[in-house]
């Protein structure tokens, strides 16, 4: 069965990939402008029905390596820019709420990733490693993808388990 998704959960993915297409995390200021700050990524946490961390090497490669520490595949990160590009055109130029993308889907099983969105329990979409150059810590940071894509997105999502 196709995976479907809206815009929102499709940026996702693309987030994803781009992420690991670039090897790194740039800050920004309070307006959301990229600064020249960045932060190298030390790997990517994903929770399938395994769990996977992703990780570039000095070849400019992602490794997948499943739980039991053995390595899944490896893919160039000009592969992921090049997948996150072709996904972010076929986000675009979606005129359904929701919809698949065959090709998206077939490389992402190839990479490991089956889903297109953390599970509604986690506050965090994508839980990243990062190296700080100028404190040489290397945090684990959650962070909440919000896409403008599609239909604006909200901070607080309102349903019957919201309690406020």
């Amino acid at each position: 069965m196709a995976l479907t998704g809206n815009k929102g959960e499709w940026s996702e993915i693309y987030a994803f990939f781009r992420l690991l297409g670039e090897g790194k995390v740039h800050a920004g200021d309070a307006d959301l402008n990229k600064l020249d700050l960045y932060y190298p990524i030390l790997s990517i946490i994903r929770e399938e029905s395994k769990r996977y961390e992703y990780k570039p090497n000095q070849d400019k490669h992602i490794l997948v390596v499943d739980e039991a520490g053995n390595v899944f595949a490896r893919i160039s990160m000009d592969k992921l820019m090049s997948e996150s590009k072709l996904l972010l055109n076929a986000i675009k130029e979606s005129k359904q709420r929701a919809f698949a993308i065959p090709s998206t889907e077939s490389f992402m099983g190839k990479i490991g990733c089956t889903k297109l969105k953390a599970p509604s329990r986690d506050k965090a979409d994508i839980h990243i490693v990062i190296h700080d150059l100028r404190t040489n810590m290397t945090p684990t940071l959650g962070f909440s993808i919000k896409s403008q894509l599609g239909s604006p997105s909200t901070l607080l999502n309102a349903t019957e388990a919201t309690n406020i």
